[in-house]
């Protein structure tokens, strides 16, 4: 859809059409209600150890425990060494997990942000560790690829925030052409965008693609090596089709996708709206949730749960899915995750997808409930659990 001012860009045409993705895999191992065995409390990549990490459902490890099951090394844990086929700088794929460009393993816990050219003072202060960025290439409010840059060098990485951008020109768009124009506009900006190359994530297209197809999967492949051509040679992020929210797409597809890639330098994005992962009617929305992130851990490649909103029947596409179910679910399974979105529309309040209500964040007055609920979740939220990055 065309990306306004005040409106949700990422799923707001598709939403109510993705009612059922496939849940690929079999049933969850675990319940939504905690974090199993500790991975929670992770060491995070900046190489501090949590003072309290979950140990199990509701237990609390001393500041002396053990790393989570998918946290970072703590300081003076081992680091990972870059493998020789990837010649980039800074982020890097490896027996499906990311890594930071000091080798250490990197959890992505963050929020997304619609209007990067307007100011977000607060997400520093959430400790949020990456930001994915709607960005504009046509000149749209003053836009251009180094405007971009200066905003993510200041915004972002100046604030150890791994910056996301992504480019929302393919929502719940299907056809082949428009990701061959998405990718068109990356390589003739590579000069400006490959200075980021050491820092940042690289979001081809949002929500592009066809559910449960092979044309996303070829289609992929193309673009990415065109990329690589290009000489980007930093991770790259590829979001599910069917406006981003179908698990089919990433559970049966997205391993030749990442095996094409001469720098093996991929993870992959799953958006969670609607009803999203129900099977007919046959599962609750809990039974579905957990089916469909078992299937994307069963495919072993480093995935992230990139969009999810507040539940509580709010928005476009009601769901009954709550922030800390899908947050918990994630943490459980080692998979990232990052909340839709940090200015969605603050002047709706509570009614919509907003995390601040103003743009900063000084206490819980500036936040929204969803918002409350992603950065000061007891146990869950941003404030527990990220940590800001430190490879720079």
């Amino acid at each position: 859809m065309i990306v306004t001012k005040m409106s949700r860009p990422a799923t707001l045409i598709g939403l109510g059409l993705i009612l059922g993705c496939s849940s690929g895999g079999g049933g969850g191992v675990s319940g939504l209600g905690g974090s199993t065995g500790g991975s929670g409390g992770a060491n995070e990549s900046g190489g501090e150890q949590e003072p309290g990490g979950a140990s199990g459902t509701g237990g609390v490890q001393g500041a002396g425990g053990t790393t989570g099951s998918g946290g970072s090394p703590g300081s003076g844990g081992a680091t990972t060494t870059r493998p020789s086929y990837n010649t980039g700088t800074g982020f890097f794929v490896l027996n499906g997990k990311l890594y930071d460009a000091n080798g250490v393993e990197f959890r992505i816990r963050g929020v997304d942000r619609n209007h990067y050219d307007m100011d977000a003072p607060g997400i520093p202060k959430t400790h949020a560790n990456t930001e994915r960025t709607v960005l504009f290439f046509n000149g749209e409010w003053g836009s251009t690829g180094t405007r971009n840059v200066q905003t993510m060098q200041q915004d972002m990485i100046n604030n150890h925030i791994v910056p996301m951008p992504g480019n929302w020109e393919g929502t719940c768009d299907e056809s082949t052409a428009t990701l061959t124009t998405i990718v068109d506009r990356w390589v003739a900006q590579v000069s400006t965008y490959k200075t980021l190359d050491k820092y940042m994530i690289l979001n081809i297209a949002n929500e592009w693609g066809p559910a449960d197809s092979t044309v996303w999967r070829d289609s992929y492949i193309t673009a990415i090596q065109r990329l690589r051509t290009a000489g980007y040679t930093c991770t790259i992020s590829v979001d599910s089709g069917g406006c981003g929210q179908d698990n089919a797409d990433l559970a049966k597809y997205a391993q030749g996708v990442f095996d094409a890639d001469p720098q093996k330098n991929v993870i992959f994005d799953q958006h969670v709206y609607g009803n999203w992962g129900l099977d007919a009617g046959k599962l609750s929305w809990q039974q579905g949730l957990i089916a469909g992130f078992d299937a994307l851990v069963a495919t072993g490649l480093p995935v992230i749960i990139g969009e999810f909103g507040p539940g509580r029947n709010i928005g476009p596409s009601p769901t009954a899915i709550t922030p800390q179910a899908i947050i918990q679910a994630a943490e459980a399974r080692n998979l990232g995750w990052m909340a839709w979105a940090w200015d969605d529309n603050p002047s709706a309040g509570d009614d919509w997808f907003a995390l601040s209500l103003n743009g900063d964040y000084n206490s819980s007055a500036d936040l929204t409930t969803f918002g409350k609920s992603v950065v000061e979740g007891a146990g869950y939220g941003l404030l527990a659990l990220a940590k800001p990055a430190t490879a720079w």
